[in-house]
């Protein structure tokens, strides 16, 4: 059997599937009485799975950096991006601890609370999340509060927050693999895939056999699946508006024209909070010209187009005669009725000569 090594990858990652569909299916068969067979071959085929797989988290790390691995980045920077979630949830929770869940800064630092959507996010999503973060992370409230003593064991977590999303960007980073480096891992990823095919029938059959006692539960255990193919893959997708609208500059000119609160307030002062609100695009939108603007004046407004229709002409131009109109057109004499006619004949037919 040949296989290429984005289908042996596949096998890989299938088998992490089929061996926890076969553990449920462990599960099923250990709360019935008897079937002690049954369950000694379903304890062979979980066996066979496991001992076949067991080099395949670390072979995974080795090849991802692999050219015609190129398409899949984005499934192994999944559990790097889980991870920086995690981050970003604990350092939310270390804020609400420090202050409360209603205190202004995390409204700062986290307008749009998604967590679970960032975890199933695009690449794009998370890229314009974290660019967003950033710089509501860099402004003048968020650094004044955070650097309060009291917000002092929060610090650590900024790192880890930051540790966590250069890891998963360096997922994308092109890396040219050398072909004395690429040909071995390519080998040997594709004799696992090889392995773990023959490993995955042979449980396939054991699991069939173990599960035949119970009407129906082969059938829906998802053990006689197959691995996908590799068209219409991937991670789900939230467009970037479901994470929030995309965040404008500062102005500093508008933030200095405004006194700042005391240094130990917790409150944002009037330029903190319109510099938030432009980071979050909720700035109020300017005229785009000073004509756009309703400009109060004491002149007097302009006359109608009907008053100026009837105001005299200037002498210059003089008046051109106006046309004497056509007299009406004379009605054509009507002519005599038919009625009148006879009855005149009739008389005069009626009178003796």
């Amino acid at each position: 059997m040949s296989l290429s090594t984005l289908e042996a990858y596949d096998l890989v990652r299938f088998a992490e599937a089929i061996d926890s569909r076969l553990a449920a299916a462990d599960e099923l068969l250990a709360g019935r009485p008897g079937l002690e067979r049954e369950k000694e071959w379903l304890a062979t085929a979980i066996q066979i799975v496991r001992t076949e797989r067991a080099p395949a988290p670390a072979l995974l790390e080795k090849v991802r950096d692999l050219p015609e691995l190129e398409e899949v980045r984005e499934e192994f920077s999944f559990t790097l991006q889980n991870l920086w979630v995690d981050s970003l949830e604990k350092l939310h929770a270390g804020i609400t601890f420090c202050a409360s869940s209603r205190a202004p800064v995390i409204e700062a630092l986290f307008p749009h609370l998604k967590f679970p959507q960032l975890r199933r996010a695009s690449r794009e999503a998370i890229q314009e999340f974290g660019a967003g973060y950033e710089r509501r992370l860099k402004s003048s409230y968020v650094s004044r509060i955070l650097a309060r003593d009291d917000f002092s064991f929060v610090r650590p977590v900024l790192d880890q927050v930051a540790t966590a999303y250069s890891t998963w960007q360096a997922c994308f980073a092109p890396v040219q693999l050398p072909h004395e480096q690429a040909a071995p891992l390519r080998a040997e990823l594709i004799a696992l895939g090889k392995k773990l095919d023959v490993a995955l029938r042979q449980a396939r059959c054991l699991a069939e056999a173990s599960l035949a006692p119970i009407p129906d539960a082969f059938e829906n255990s998802g053990l006689a699946a197959k691995p996908r193919k590799r068209a219409a893959r991937g991670l789900p997708f939230i467009d970037s508006a479901e994470l929030g609208a995309p965040e404008a500059t500062t102005s500093e000119t508008e933030a200095a024209d405004v006194a700042p609160l005391e240094p130990d307030s917790v409150e944002p002062s009037a330029a903190e909070l319109a510099e938030l609100a432009a980071l979050s695009g909720a700035a109020p939108a300017e005229p785009e010209s000073p004509g756009d603007a309703p400009v109060a004046s004491d002149a007097p407004a302009e006359p109608p187009p009907a008053l100026e229709a009837t105001a005299a002409p200037t002498p210059e131009a003089p008046q051109a005669p106006e046309p004497t109109p056509a007299p009406p057109a004379a009605e054509p004499p009507k002519a005599p009725s038919k009625r009148g006619r006879k009855k005149n004949d009739s008389k005069s037919t009626s009178e003796p000569a």
